[in-house]
């Protein structure tokens, strides 16, 4: 693996050097860091602790034009050919992982081209979790707080400097664009530092066994009881970088309209609402048991992996602290 250095205050300058791409980045909005598309390379904010918006809207848009109609019966498709070369910095690596865990669903037997064509024009550069933080458990689901998995490159905080891990042979290419700005370095000046970091990740749970659990449990009266703290707010789902629910609505006007793919969430009664009037999870209770199923036991039936990086999210933004690692532990306790 090759590795480098970049001075810190070098950053504004390697960024500046990837102008060919559109770059996303943490920024400050207000009380929160989101990430956005960057305009201005001074507005970069590597203090990813209040972070509730996900970079996962860079590739699977919040919203999403489809295409356009009018009322003669001309229909214009979304053109994909103009999705630009886009590079996500300062993505954790949890959150890189998620794209992993994505693929599979928008590239599998019927292939999303919008999904599809983003994707393929995106690098992921990350920046490792020195400080992990309180509600962090990746280390319990396959993930590492210096994870490379879905990475092209991994910057890693040391001080005064980045350590910039080259990953894939598109991070190579990134790293020749700004070769000026870098030099050489070996990885093991990292390696105590990622040490550390696993070490303050203090939340842990043993996963083993839990979707076949989950098999026997599915009539289990123990959902009411998790249920009845819920409020259906859908914050666990709308933070979360794995969760890809989504609508399709029609904006229309007298004359033109276009449809739109917009995020949904399995938390709303409205998302299963048949149009006959039935519905098939009419409860709170049945739709908090089917996020935890769809998680930890229908992703592993159908692409061999929970869907769940270990973010810790949903346990933070939570406003009635339903805490998902608690639950988890109970439901492996249950008979």
């Amino acid at each position: 693996m090759t590795t480098y250095t970049l001075p810190k205050d070098k950053l504004p300058e390697f960024l500046s050097a990837l102008s060919d791409y559109e770059i996303w980045a943490p920024v400050k909005k207000g009380p929160a860091t989101l990430f956005d598309r960057l305009d201005d390379l001074k507005d970069v904010d590597l203090d990813l602790e209040n972070q509730p918006v996900i970079s996962k809207k860079a590739i699977f848009p919040q919203n999403e034009p489809l295409f356009s109609y009018d009322r003669k019966g001309t229909v214009t498709e979304t053109d994909l050919n103009a999705v630009k070369n886009t590079i996500v910095f300062g993505i954790r690596p949890c959150d890189a992982r998620s794209f992993t865990l994505l693929d599979p669903v928008f590239e599998g037997d019927v292939p999303d081209p919008y999904y599809r064509a983003r994707r393929s024009k995106t690098a992921l550069l990350g920046i490792a979790c020195n400080d992990p933080f309180v509600n962090c458990f990746c280390t319990s689901i396959g993930g590492s707080p210096f994870g490379r998995e879905g990475l092209d490159l991994l910057f890693i905080d040391c001080g005064d400097l980045f350590t910039l891990e080259v990953i894939t042979e598109t991070g190579k290419e990134i790293t020749g664009k700004a070769s000026s700005l870098l030099s050489p370095a070996t990885a093991e000046s990292s390696e105590q530092i990622a040490q550390a970091a696993t070490d303050k990740i203090k939340r842990h749970i043993d996963l083993t066994g839990l979707p076949e659990k989950l098999a026997s449990l599915f009539e289990h009266p123990v959902w009411k009881e998790f249920a009845s703290k819920c409020i259906g707010c859908g914050i666990c789902t709308y933070s979360c970088p794995t969760c890809y629910c989504f609508d399709m609505q029609d904006e229309t006007t007298l004359k033109q309209g276009r449809r739109v793919r917009i995020w949904d969430s399995c938390m709303f009664p409205e998302y299963t609402l048949h149009a006959s009037g039935h519905n098939p999870r009419a409860t709170r209770t049945e739709r908090f048991r089917n996020r935890i199923y769809h998680k930890f036991k229908f992703n592993m039936d159908n692409f061999h992996s929970y869907s769940c990086v270990g973010c810790g999210r949903c346990i933070s933004l939570c406003p009635v602290n339903i805490d998902l690692i608690d639950y988890l532990s109970r439901v492996k306790e249950t008979e």
